[in-house]
């Protein structure tokens, strides 16, 4: 099994970066975390539109969907060429755009909720977070994906034995504490107490000093930080 980064940036797409999307593969099926704004098109580099298995939407901010629908169009155009892939099979909140949820034809859309899903022959554990209505995913109990959170107990309950965290720093311990979010510094914390063996920072935000994040969680994760690039493939 193995995660590819395909957009890491943060609450926008970056010059360097289409917004949150990771594709985790594991034996020829292609689980997609997140497909944020602008990463239809990198996604491409890794995996054919009618590939994907599935999607899960931790939550509707746009930086975290908004791309389903030209994962869509590039899907509907292989289906016109022959492909029998079908509806994509979407997990998301109870609040994600109606354009998921009343086409039928492109989007076969479930609620998400705390708990187990097998998907193909990944099983996937959900938590739901502190960011509105927001899932956090454990992907055979393996990688943990924060998605956008605040420091909370649900997050820390998830990510407990992970070997890889993949969380978001979307800023610094110095502005206090974030609503709705991790600084870096809770990130490092957070792979410190789950004792998880490699911490990579996502959800960069453009306007940021992305090394100042990595030393700030670097000093207290207990374990090597990376910090998330589009392309990063990281073995499960």
């Amino acid at each position: 099994m193995r995660m590819t980064v395909v957009g890491c940036a943060g609450s926008d797409p970056g010059p360097d970066s289409a917004a949150s999307s990771y594709l985790v593969e594991k034996d020829g099926y292609r689980l997609l975390l997140d497909l944020g704004a602008g990463a239809a098109g990198p996604l491409l580099r890794y995996a054919a539109a009618e590939d994907i298995g599935a999607v899960i939407l931790s939550h509707a901010h746009s930086d975290h969907w908004a791309d389903v629908t030209q994962l869509s169009y590039y899907r509907s155009k292989a289906i016109r060429e022959g492909s029998d892939c079908g509806p994509l099979p979407i997990y998301g909140p109870s609040d994600m755009n109606d354009v998921l949820t009343s086409n039928p034809d492109d989007f076969t859309s479930t609620y998400a909720a705390a708990g187990e899903l097998e998907l193909g022959p990944i099983r996937v554990r959900l938590a739901r977070v502190e960011h509105g209505e927001c899932w956090a995913s454990r992907i055979d109990d393996v990688l943990c994906y924060t998605a956008d959170t605040e420091p909370c107990a649900a997050i820390e309950e998830l990510a407990e034995g992970c070997g890889v965290l993949l969380a978001e720093a979307s800023g610094f311990d110095a502005d206090g504490p974030m609503r709705g979010h991790l600084t870096a510094g809770d990130a490092g914390r957070l792979a410190a107490k789950s004792e998880a063996r490699l911490l990579i920072l996502t959800h960069l935000r453009s306007w940021q000093d992305h090394l100042r994040l990595l030393d700030e969680a670097s000093q207290v994760a207990g374990c090597p930080v990376v910090l998330a690039t589009p392309g990063l493939r990281v073995a499960l």
